[in-house]
């Protein structure tokens, strides 16, 4: 009798561990989940979210393919997409669509952001709430979010329509004359952070394939229990023929 016992405790714990890992497998928010594909360039660009087996974010981000990146050069003219996220990311993400920018020439200001570059904006509200912005909502703009939804020593530099009011840190190397590389910016519109952005250079992205990098944080997040990213950086595939822009180190606010 005890030895059948200890096969059917053991039978039983068996089982036990194996429903377990089923269930924690049944999640609907968890894997990996993709949007639509769309033109880019000569290529493609598509979001994506990788979540835990708990359905929480681990990494969401802008997939480029290598026909898109290579043929977005200094001689093309500026090209832009907007992609939305999958319902998988914005469940428990703030982030609703991506805002894609390719600036062959840069933007101002002259001699800091006039370098070949991606602008990818990561928005906390829809395309059609973008869009609606216009160089006369300036009672909107100048509503912005208290100092401590914006990290130490970030500053405004202004409203760009049917984008928001853009912040940049005042401690990036390239406004004190280093060559632009990377930064991260910040978007509010309206009393609301709207957008986190990176801003890249190609030029880097090609020098170091690889980049990951902290996030400087806000005391304040605008969406209480939502989940936001603590790192920024890319990555390029060359068996997937891929570059990934991507955050990730998600933690619950």
């Amino acid at each position: 009798m005890k030895i059948n016992g200890l096969k059917y405790l053991s039978l039983a714990a068996a089982l036990a561990v194996i429903s377990f890992a089923a269930c924690k497998n049944d999640d609907p928010l968890a894997g990996t989940f993709t949007g639509t594909q769309t033109n880019f360039g000569s290529g493609k660009a598509w979001t994506y979210v990788t979540n835990d087996d708990d359905g929480n974010p681990v990494e969401i981000g802008l997939i480029v393919d290598e026909a898109a990146f290579n043929s977005l050069d200094e001689t093309t003219s500026d090209v832009a997409v907007s992609l939305d996220y999958p319902k998988e990311a914005q469940e428990r993400t703030p982030f609703v669509h991506q805002f894609v920018g390719w600036n062959p020439h840069g933007h101002e200001p002259l001699g800091v952001y006039d370098l070949p570059h991606y602008d990818l904006h990561y928005y906390t509200t829809s395309a059609a709430d973008r869009l609606a912005i216009t160089p006369w909502d300036t009672i909107k703009a100048a509503n912005v979010p208290s100092a401590d939804h914006f990290p130490p020593a970030y500053f405004s530099a202004g409203l760009v329509p049917q984008m928001g009011v853009h912040w940049i840190d005042g401690t990036s190397p390239e406004l004190a004359g280093a060559t632009f590389e990377e930064t991260f910016i910040y978007g509010s519109f309206d009393g609301k952070v709207t957008f986190w952005e990176p801003m890249i250079s190609k030029a880097f992205m090609q020098a170091k394939g690889t980049f990951e990098k902290d996030i400087k944080q806000p005391a304040k997040y605008e969406q209480v229990g939502k989940y936001y990213p603590t790192k920024q950086g890319f990555a390029h595939d060359t068996a997937k023929k891929e570059y990934r822009f991507f955050l990730k180190g998600f933690v619950k606010r």
